[in-house]
């Protein structure tokens, strides 16, 4: 009696372990924009310390199950940071839409017809002192102007793609190739990103494009020893970090 007590109190037991550490599934997600094509992004699952590079199309797969964390990042949009709940996880596709980082001003026509030409003494406006208020405020605090975290990431990536092209001015297409990004994404984990290299969300995917184009990414990829992949990183680390403080 009480052996068969003691293997149902085991039962309950593998039961909650179970029910607490679920079993994660393939989840089939498609990342949307409304005004430009989705491309150079990655996906990494925080929690099964996971990452994927999502395809052209904007479609990606990577297993998760309820309360895994998804961080989304990319050269062209804001990141992304998703908790999961049961019914996105049941969704098919699960669709994940991204804000742009900044939106260019749309084209604007003027009608020469309509035009009313100042007449008179112009320099009296030249001269006018005009005062800063909320309603005439030459700055425009609705209108995202690329800075995350204190960092203007724009900036950031106009930086290290004038470096790449200084470096190979051969080349002029610096961010399709992902070899080296789809190994260190199934290799190193999420932290190692954020706690080690210290990056935010939102650099991570312009991290790898500068690490992908450096000659020595092809031979430390295809090396079996993750601390020598990470050695790697850290060293391109410190040139990264001197971009975005300069």
């Amino acid at each position: 009696m009480k052996t068969n007590l003691n293997i149902l109190v085991l039962f309950f037991f593998c039961q909650i372990c179970l029910s607490q550490t679920g079993t994660r599934k393939l989840l089939h997600g498609q990342v949307m924009n409304d005004s430009i094509k989705v491309e150079n992004v990655i996906v990494f699952n925080v929690n099964s310390k996971t990452g994927k590079v999502i395809r052209f199309d904007g479609s990606f797969e990577i297993n998760a199950r309820e309360r895994d964390t998804l961080i989304f990042s990319s050269l062209s949009f804001k990141s992304l940071k998703l908790v999961l709940t049961e019914k996105q996880l049941e969704e098919s596709p699960l669709v994940v839409k991204l804000d742009i980082f900044y939106n260019q001003l749309k084209e604007v026509v003027i009608d020469k017809n309509k035009s009313h030409p100042v007449s008179g003494n112009t320099q009296k406006i030249v001269d006018k002192q005009y005062f800063d208020d909320q309603q005439s405020s030459p700055k425009n605090d609705f209108v995202y102007d690329g800075t995350t975290n204190e960092v203007n990431f724009v900036r950031l990536y106009k930086d290290v793609i004038r470096v790449l092209k200084k470096k190979n001015p051969k080349k002029s297409d610096f961010t399709t190739e992902v070899n080296f990004t789809e190994v260190a994404m199934q290799r190193i984990k999420y932290s190692f990103y954020t706690n080690t290299l210290k990056l935010k969300d939102e650099e991570i995917k312009l991290f790898l494009v500068y690490c992908e184009n450096d000659s020595k990414a092809k031979s430390v990829m295809k090396t079996k020893s993750d601390f020598e992949l990470m050695d790697f990183m850290i060293e391109k680390n410190k040139e990264f970090k001197d971009l975005k403080h300069s």
